[in-house]
């Protein structure tokens, strides 16, 4: 009971610095002007992946226990790409939902549209899961490599073609795959996901899947935090986005079953940052409004 509860206080402290640090260089405005000219905060990002990579690095943890490893990249790779496809489930039938009926996916009612394509992505990953082969990874882990590239690449190449690439289109790439998908992936499933199945251990199979109560708390955190997304009181902004909230833990449910059956990062780092960096650089080339 000791090292849950432990486990449970190491992990909101290291969140409260995250915080901390986050709003002291805010208040100097150097975010701001990282927003202006990047369209993103890099400050923001590094915050995010630092701090936890750090407490890992101070406490002398073995990196691997933390999913920092590239032990079987080309198996990890594969079915992050797998994912990536997967992801574009919630995205068509979700977010492209939404649109479609015009409801806001930060509400309730469209949040649950998007949550309902996340349910059904995750079923389709448990297949993918159930039916990979490391074999074919191997042998396909070239081709991977270059599509990985190729799809980081295009937004760029779009931009270039139709004479509308920004220093913020390549910014989103950037990122988005770095800093948004690895980022969050290093803190949510590096981090708490690992630090609670520590704790907790992984007494539960899923379909395949071993894990254990920190999958769930993990995701139910990656929800929550999204919740602030729309919460500014500088801006007399108070409103909490509970849609978003909603589906989003289904999204954290997703990359942890990655995160468990892989034992990597790599893999729901892909497919959480790829589909993001391709696809909100792609709508600033189009001038599309996500």
């Amino acid at each position: 009971m000791k090292n849950k509860v432990w486990a449970g206080v190491e992990i909101l402290i290291v969140y409260g610095v995250m915080r901390l640090l986050g709003q002291a260089i805010r208040v100097t405005g150097f975010m701001d002007a990282e927003v202006r000219l990047f369209g993103w905060s890099y400050l923001g990002g590094l915050l995010q992946m630092g701090v936890p990579l750090a407490v890992i690095w101070l406490s002398r943890r073995p990196w691997a226990d933390y999913g920092v490893t590239l032990a079987g990249w080309q198996n990890n790779l594969d079915i992050g790409i797998k994912a990536y496809l997967v992801r574009i489930i919630p995205y068509v039938l979700g977010i492209g939902g939404t649109m479609l009926l015009k409801l806001d996916y930060r509400m309730l009612p469209g949040g649950l549209l998007v949550a309902l394509a996340e349910i059904l992505g995750i079923a389709v990953l448990l297949w993918v899961l159930r039916h990979q082969s490391e074999e074919k990874a191997l042998a396909s882990a070239r081709s991977n490599v270059i599509a990985l590239v190729a799809l980081l690449l295009l937004p760029i190449v779009v931009g270039l073609a139709m004479r509308r690439l920004t220093l913020i289109v390549v910014s989103t790439v950037v990122w988005q795959f770095v800093f948004s998908g690895f980022g969050e992936e290093i803190f949510l499933r590096g981090y708490v996901q690992s630090r609670l199945n520590q704790a907790f251990g992984r007494p539960w199979t899923f379909f395949g899947v071993q894990c254990g109560p920190g999958l769930v708390i993990a995701a139910l955190l990656f929800g929550l935090l999204h919740a602030f997304n729309t919460y500014n009181p500088a801006a007399g902004q108070y409103t909490l986005a509970w849609g978003w909230a909603l589906f989003t833990v289904f999204g954290g449910l997703f990359f942890g079953l990655i995160r468990e059956k892989t034992g990597s990062l790599l893999g729901c780092g892909v497919a959480h940052g790829l589909p993001d960096a391709v696809g909100e650089a792609l709508a600033k080339v189009m001038g599309w409004a996500l």
